[in-house]
């Protein structure tokens, strides 16, 4: 077995696109006032990579040590890599390798906070969530995955990232308005596009392994109400990103809607395409997901600090005079 290409399958590389977007888009919205820390977003997004690639292998790990409520049909596709102890000791040890990096770098992310017991509690809430999801499939597969879902990648991973970074630049205040609102805002936002992940990603693993019993969002909404919430997730998350710009009255409006609008976007294109979509292109509409998570993200951070407040984070890497 070659270990390296082993590693790569079930590491799931495509999914660290969700975890760099929530990164993005928090460190975009602190960006919006002018709180944009470039060392403490970097730790966040290291924290944020390795906690979910730590992820991926625990949940195969867990799903081929032969985890309660795995169907059949999936539990006979893995059997050949059930039975390799190697692999097993390659999940198990690679995952918790992860964990121990993460662990490192959340007491960082501790350590830069002004309010080190806030920092705690929201280390210990993520770390309890992403338990839940990881430790079988019994709850996963379910509706209330779905609520995990949008709390990780939205209010928690968003907000968590831009608290970390406002802290610093004003006055120390956790619940100051000016500084929280635009987290507040794009946080939501973006967990309605994560969710529209989740149940794209239940809605192609029923249509391609072709279960006999549906699981997940599927067997709790149909095929034809997990088409219809993507759709709404997306509105959502549109008309929240509306809402922040009317309410917080910010220059350039229409610049500064451009990552919703892109989100909205690709997203209504994924609803619409579901329905008809063979095997081939739902593996694609599923990535697309991920791509639209990741873009609306990271266009937020860009387009945000370009119209945003001026901050001079930059001057804390590098020379003064390259900046002037």
């Amino acid at each position: 077995m070659d270990v390296l290409e082993f590693m790569k399958r079930r590491s799931d590389l495509q999914s660290l696109m969700m975890s760099s977007g929530a990164v993005f888009a928090g460190t975009g919205a602190a960006a919006l006032r002018g709180n944009m820390e470039i060392l403490s977003a970097s730790v966040c997004l290291l924290f944020a990579l390795v906690t979910q690639l730590g992820c991926n292998l625990y949940h195969y790990y867990v799903v081929m040590n032969g985890a309660q409520g795995v169907d059949s049909s999936r539990r006979s596709s893995l059997s050949k890599v059930s039975d390799n102890p190697l692999a097993l000791r390659v999940l198990k040890e690679g995952s918790t390798a992860c964990l121990i990096l993460s662990l490192m770098l959340g007491l960082t992310i501790m350590t830069m906070s002004a309010d080190f017991w806030w920092a705690l509690l929201l280390g210990a809430v993520i770390y309890g969530l992403v338990f839940i999801m990881i430790s079988g499939p019994r709850l996963y597969r379910r509706p209330v995955g779905l609520v995990i879902t949008f709390l990780i990648f939205g209010p928690i991973g968003v907000m968590g990232t831009s608290f970390l970074q406002f802290q610093h630049e004003a006055a120390g205040n956790l619940w100051s308005f000016f500084d929280s609102a635009p987290c507040l805002f794009l946080g939501p936002a973006m967990g309605f596009l994560a969710c529209s992940h989740h149940l794209v990603l239940s809605y192609a693993n029923n249509k391609i392994e072709a279960q006999p019993g549906r699981t997940g969002s599927v067997r709790a909404f149909g095929y034809r109400g997990c088409e219809v919430i993507v759709g709404i997730n997306g509105l959502l998350a549109l008309v929240l990103m509306v809402a922040m710009v009317y309410f917080l009255q910010l220059s350039a409006p229409l610049l500064a809607l451009a990552p919703s609008f892109l989100g909205f976007a690709l997203n209504t294109y994924i609803c619409i395409s579901l329905h008809r979509a063979g095997v081939g292109e739902l593996r694609h509409l599923l990535t697309l997901t991920r791509v639209n998570y990741l873009l609306t993200g990271l266009l937020s951070l860009v387009v945000w600090w370009a119209i945003g407040t001026p901050d001079d984070s930059l001057k804390v890497l590098l020379p003064i005079g390259m900046l002037d």
